[in-house]
């Protein structure tokens, strides 16, 4: 039985569950979300639910990291090429877990998260979406299109809405400028700071989502992109040294497959 809502507490650091609560259900799944809902509830966190969209064969966006199915379900392929009725018959539970449950082997839609979160949030429970598109995908930047028209529909398009969008495509984020200006933007990087290395992105652009390799190998780039009055939020930090690392440079957020790990580091006497 989970236990009732507590209160939001007020939080210095942005939490992100990557692909969910992934460090403890198999990643993207209905178990996933709903047990990162249920953890913020319980917990009183605000708490972001991190997810990567495309679109299945029949138009629909799907929550896959991947381009391919292989690497977490028990079959292969390519996702575009399975409808969204197909992916839903596939199991994308066992990788991770014995025996799942239907919500553990079971893929999500980006349509049943965002009803998910709505239904969560009416019941007070402070969790958002940090939806990234992904790129390079066989269908361009209609991604973003509808993306912003499924945000419409809960009117998530103005400052405040509970909705972060996230992407490795500049070309991405500022189409997303345009359709949905007031929006949080996350430029994601993996290998290198490139044109970026100062601090300072496009304007709109808030924050800078780094690998923490790439931290380690730089870190004082979080003290410049805060001169340009950037954010950074580093992921994956799932280990509570990789965690302290990232406090201790002064980082905005934290992405992590544990959100439960990141709050106890949050929560130590050094970190009050």
């Amino acid at each position: 039985m989970i236990s009732p809502v507590h209160a939001a507490r007020p939080q210095s650091h942005q939490l992100f569950a990557h692909r969910g609560f992934s460090g403890r259900q198999p990643e993207m799944t209905i178990a996933a979300y709903r047990a990162a809902i249920d953890w913020a509830g319980e917990t009183g966190t605000r708490l972001g639910l991190e997810c990567d969209v495309q679109f299945s064969a029949d138009d629909q966006l799907i929550c896959l990291h991947d381009s391919r199915v292989d690497r977490t379900a028990t079959t292969t392929g390519i996702a575009f090429e399975f409808t969204v009725a197909e992916l839903k018959a596939l199991d994308f539970g066992s990788r991770q877990t014995q025996n799942p449950s239907e919500e553990q082997r079971m893929l999500i839609t980006l349509a049943e998260l965002l009803a998910m979160v709505d239904e969560a949030r009416q019941r007070g429970v402070d969790v958002t979406l940090a939806i990234e598109t992904k790129h390079p995908n066989p269908r361009g930047l209609d991604t973003e299109d509808r993306v912003a028209a499924m945000l419409a529909d809960y009117g998530w398009t103005r400052a405040g809405a509970p909705v972060r969008i996230i992407s490795f495509s500049m070309e991405a984020l500022l189409k997303v400028g345009r359709l949905l200006p007031e929006l949080e933007r996350t430029y994601l990087q993996q290998f290198d700071f490139g044109d970026y290395e100062t601090g300072e992105l496009p304007d709109g652009i808030e924050a800078f989502g780094p690998d923490l390799a790439m931290l380690r190998a730089d870190p004082d780039f979080v003290a410049r992109a805060h001169r340009h009055g950037k954010q950074v939020h580093p992921w994956t930090l799932n280990e509570p040294d990789d965690i302290d690392f990232a406090l201790s440079l002064g980082v905005d957020g934290l992405t992590t497959d544990f959100p439960d790990r990141a709050l106890d580091r949050l929560n130590t006497p050094a970190r009050a």
